[in-house]
């Protein structure tokens, strides 16, 4: 039992294991919402698509502040002079990013007061990455081949944002939830 007490004073192990904790719970809540009906199951598509229209608006404008010719369709955003078209689906709009985040932030230590800046801000650095991602997806998407655009799609893109989400939750952990005594031992 005091191995375990000394391991999960660990900050690696920590981190580890609170992740893990928020994604599978995340997990759980996920397939039940998808896999309900009713008020919850609505509810949720209706947030996909209000999320999908703001995020494929808001990737157009910065394509086109790029010289890119595209214009918002539903959820899609299309390029009109190649007649292409990408969804900006579920999966794409970083709604398990956020709550990873979220919920690893409240499980660490660290006072109310500074949770209560930080996660408001780290959900528009969560939002601002997952636009970047979107307008790369995008550019990507209509500009190189399929193949160059499936490894980015699903590998390259997702790495680097999961990689700054976890670069923000390590900022918290280093300012916020240690003291220089811990982090030194």
């Amino acid at each position: 039992m005091e191995k375990l007490k000394k391991r999960l004073k660990d900050p690696a192990n920590l981190f580890v294991l609170n992740i893990f904790i928020v994604y599978a719970g995340w997990k759980a809540f996920s397939y039940y919402i998808k896999n309900s009906s009713g008020w919850a199951h609505s509810s949720w598509l209706k947030l996909i698509i209000v999320l999908g229209k703001a995020y494929a608006a808001a990737t157009c404008v910065v394509l086109n502040t790029f010289g890119e010719f595209t214009v918002r369709d539903g959820i899609s955003v299309f390029y009109p002079v190649l007649n292409r078209k990408i969804r900006v689906e579920d999966h794409c709009l970083a709604i398990p990013a956020t709550v990873i985040f979220i919920g690893t932030i409240l499980l660490f230590k660290g006072s109310w007061k500074n949770k209560l800046w930080f996660i408001p801000v780290g959900i528009l650095c969560i939002s601002a990455i997952n636009l970047l991602r979107l307008v790369f997806v995008c550019y990507t998407f209509a500009h190189f081949s399929e193949a160059f655009f499936d490894i980015n799609h699903s590998v390259i893109y997702v790495v680097i944002t999961y990689s700054l989400i976890f670069l923000l939750i390590a900022w918290w952990m280093r300012n916020f939830t240690y003291s220089k005594n811990d982090i030194a031992s």
